[in-house]
């Protein structure tokens, strides 16, 4: 697939919601921020539920103003569908942008598990590398729904204690019924990571030989580390349950929150897992990359999946790509696995800056000329 087909795909992804949605409907998702704010390097994330009830005390959304109740996502399916095909930013397709679920509500919570599951079946539809986190358990015939409707999709599930998680997940479902949950996935032939994130200092370290080896004896292969962030209220609620960060923290904020010194315990818990033989990532969207089949060479962390299956790409790829999004280019450089773009005149470079990096899987650089 050339890229400037993902251009036309979008058009009549576009063309085929607007005959199928009401105006009401329309003006919703051409209101919801998912129809306009660019994606984050793990995807476009995008939201099933607004609020947790799980109160984990590492847990960040609670400083962005979120509440501890829980009610689903206001866009159905098909708007939701119809939000994203308006983002600027978001290129449909298998090769598209990445989709992330998960960053600001439990998707499997009960409220928010039917929006989750319709989210999935959309997003089966458009075949884009599809992505999901959790720490809750999920049924069979749940699973079952999910592996027809996108069988490509990548779980992330969440275990980063075994003893003592009650202090640190007082809602959350025992870690050995999450492991269970993994096996039950694979067994269906869905992709699975265990994500141990955030790493928490006395916890994690000392449960992480048992974690992985238990990930390991249920089928799991790939393990995505994801270092602590905190804001003042957290470190209060860590230090209540016998964790003192003062050690690892530079700044402390309300609001703001600052990743703690952890390279030492990511560094020795990738070593751990890697003499088990599990492959680590250093950030989430690997997995997802992995689960799609494709491959990625775009950061310092990578090569992520299969970097044999980056996309072959050249200058007139690039050029026809350029045209369709309204830029006008004077230079184009495609060089091992960097695109170098000089514009001299269209809409704003970061549009064009992540269509090129999600469909190229590499550097890119985008200027003025």
């Amino acid at each position: 697939m050339k890229l400037v087909d993902y251009v036309y795909l979008k058009r009549r992804l576009i063309e085929e919601l607007e005959s199928k949605l009401s105006e009401e409907s329309k003006r919703k998702a051409r209101e919801d921020h998912h129809s306009k704010r660019p994606p984050r390097p793990c995807g476009m994330t995008v939201h099933t539920g607004i609020g947790c009830s799980l109160c984990c005390v590492y847990c960040y959304i609670y400083d962005m103003g979120f509440p501890r109740t829980v009610t689903p996502y206001p866009l159905t399916g098909l708007e939701m569908l119809y939000a994203l095909a308006l983002n600027p930013y978001f290129a449909p397709g298998r090769g598209g942008t990445m989709i992330a679920m998960g960053a600001v509500s439990e998707p499997f919570l009960p409220e928010t598990k039917s929006r989750t599951l319709e989210y999935i079946k959309m997003f089966g539809i458009i075949k884009n590398p599809t992505q999901i986190s959790t720490k809750m358990t999920i049924n069979d015939e749940d699973i079952e729904e999910i592996r027809k409707n996108c069988h490509h999709i990548s779980f992330l599930v969440t275990i980063i204690a075994l003893r003592d998680y009650k202090k640190l997940e007082p809602l959350a479902p025992d870690p050995h019924e999450r492991f269970d949950t993994c096996r039950r996935l694979i067994n269906k032939n869905i992709h699975v990571s265990l994500f141990m994130r955030p790493i928490i200092p006395g916890f994690t370290d000392r449960d992480a030989e048992e974690i992985l080896s238990i990930a390991k004896s249920v089928g799991v292969r790939t393990v995505v580390l994801g270092t602590l962030r905190v804001t003042k209220r957290i470190f209060m609620n860590l230090l209540k349950v016998g964790v003192d960060l003062s050690r690892r923290v530079k700044k402390l904020s309300d609001k703001e929150q600052y990743p703690i010194i952890g390279h030492d315990l990511k560094r020795n818990i990738a070593r751990i897992a890697e003499k088990l033989g599990l492959r680590v990532y250093e950030a989430a969207c690997g997995a997802n990359i992995e689960a799609a089949g494709l491959g990625c060479v775009a950061c310092n962390w990578g090569p992520c999946g299969y970097p044999d299956k980056i996309p072959n790409v050249d200058e007139r790829d690039v050029a026809e790509l350029c045209i369709e999004l309204g830029f006008k280019v004077s230079k184009i450089d495609v060089k091992d696995n960097v695109i170098t773009v000089e514009v001299e005149s269209g809409p704003r470079l970061d549009i064009l800056e992540k269509w090129l990096k999600e469909l190229t899987r590499r550097r890119v650089i985008v200027r003025r000329a």
